[in-house]
């Protein structure tokens, strides 16, 4: 049993090959970046035989298409990092030490209330709390899945950021995602929610410009609730050193069917406005058309 989940194991790290998807411009056109950390849609048969739950449900936390959605990185020459495995197989926006106690071995401390719930770097459960897999991960799954997907995924991303703050003196990372459009009580979510932890992860006047950028294209915008920001927020986003960093969440009733995955007609719309948004944040305004791709 042990052989075959091992070698389970290695089928679906073989699937994430290349882990990443990432545009680096040959000269960047501002220390703009982008990143996509739970866009990925790559699902391989070892990991989905792995569960009990359709594909549809391991699906409920991807923040579909946002990669595509940031595609027009390419024209306007902003670097952009994408995931391409699945957050529910390994989720780069936490701490790589928020693995469960029983993982680690006895006398070890909780690294995180989240962890031990299930929903730490390597998730157990989907958001509703239903479990992943049908047997219990094993100790020994942990560490290839962290060297394969999670430190490339980060050591990249500092690549980037770093090659930013070096080549214009200071990096803004926008941390995309998108949200459930709905609270579970029924309550539509804003269309946008802006995260920068509490005023601890850029400055004021860049959250302030941001805001601005989306509320004058008509969009509701929120701050800090009910997302205020991850680990990527949290890690990059260094004011006081010139790294700036804001989570961006967007709202999936904007762009996207929850049933089938279907883009909505306001796909089109949302991409246009990203792109432009990116345009305007740029300290150089190239001759670069702005219609979505």
């Amino acid at each position: 049993m042990i052989r075959r989940r091992r070698h389970s194991e290695q089928e679906c790290l073989a699937a994430f090959d290349p882990p990443i998807a990432v545009i680096r411009p040959v000269y960047a056109a501002g220390p703009l970046v982008l990143s996509s950390p739970h866009s990925g849609r790559i699902y391989p048969k070892a990991f989905i035989d792995q569960s009990d739950l359709p594909l549809h449900i391991l699906r409920q936390n991807e923040d579909a298409f946002i990669d595509e959605m940031l595609g027009f990185a390419h024209h306007l020459d902003i670097p952009l990092i994408s995931a391409l495995f699945p957050r529910c197989f390994v989720d780069v926006n936490r701490d790589a030490s928020e693995i469960p106690v029983h993982w680690q071995g006895p006398g070890t401390v909780p690294s995180s209330a989240r962890a031990e719930m299930g929903l730490g770097v390597i998730p157990t459960i989907i958001a509703d709390k239903s479990p992943i897999y049908r047997k219990a991960i094993k100790p020994h799954q942990v560490l290839p899945r962290l060297d394969a997907l999670y430190h490339p995924y980060h050591a990249a991303l500092m690549e980037l950021v770093g090659a930013a703050l070096s080549q214009f003196g200071s990096a803004l990372l926008l941390d995309v995602h998108s949200m459930p459009g709905f609270t579970q009580m029924g309550q539509r979510r804003p269309d946008i929610v802006l995260g920068d932890r509490h005023g601890t992860s850029c400055h004021p006047e860049t959250m302030a410009r941001m805001d601005q950028l989306f509320t004058e294209r008509g969009y509701e915008v929120a701050r800090n609730h009910p997302y205020a920001g991850g680990f990527v927020t949290a890690h990059y986003g260094r004011p006081a050193e010139n790294m700036e960093v804001i989570q961006i969440e967007i709202n999936r009733d904007l762009y996207l069917n929850p049933v089938t995955y279907a883009r909505k007609t306001g796909y089109a719309r949302l991409t246009a406005d990203l792109k432009s948004i990116c345009f305007e944040l740029l300290p150089i305004r190239r001759e670069i058309p702005l219609a979505a791709e």
